[in-house]
């Protein structure tokens, strides 16, 4: 076979590829990343458990948990305890009882990972929205110190929200 003819071949079949490669659609930029700060060596540390789903999948709670985790770090305002070590420090079981329980147990909680702060909070769907509800509890006093909810329909409206809400915490 020469040359021409594979390519002539070949040409029809790339184009079909390059087509449904994107599923048809045009591809979107990239979503802007959040500048990130590094936090100043005396930021309160601030561990961040797992938030509790609810008439949602697990699954799409620990994103969710990841994206407000990434968001929390870029502000520059705590050092974020990963995920990560917080499970090899108390275990996996024990962050499911906090993301769901009171503020003292939160606060217990982040006395054990020897957290200032911690988050806690609430993933779910009601009526066609995605929720998120979260607080940053104070583990001396209890006291939820910053409190915010964020939602939207498709996922970038939720990480739009997440932004906006964390953006308010000081």
């Amino acid at each position: 076979m020469r040359f021409h003819t594979v390519v002539v071949r070949l040409v029809p079949a790339l184009a079909l590829l390059a087509a449904l490669g994107c599923g048809g659609h045009a591809v979107r930029p990239a979503a802007a990343v959040t500048p990130s700060r590094t936090p100043a060596a005396d930021a309160p540390v601030l561990a961040i458990s797992s938030l509790k789903a609810q008439n949602t999948p697990a699954n799409e709670a620990a994103v969710v948990t990841d994206l407000l985790r990434k968001e929390l770090m870029a502000t520059g305002h705590w050092r974020v305890i990963d995920r990560e070590s917080m499970d090899a420090a108390i275990g996996a079981q024990a962050l499911a009882l906090a993301g769901g329980g009171s503020d003292a147990d939160a606060a217990n909680l982040g006395k054990l990972l020897n957290a200032r702060l911690i988050g806690v909070g609430t993933y779910g769907s009601l009526m066609g929205a995605n929720i998120v509800t979260f607080r940053i509890v104070d583990v001396e006093t209890g006291l939820a110190t910053n409190a915010g909810t964020a939602e939207g329909k498709t996922s970038e409206e939720v990480r739009a929200s997440l932004v906006r809400m964390v953006g308010g915490f000081k």
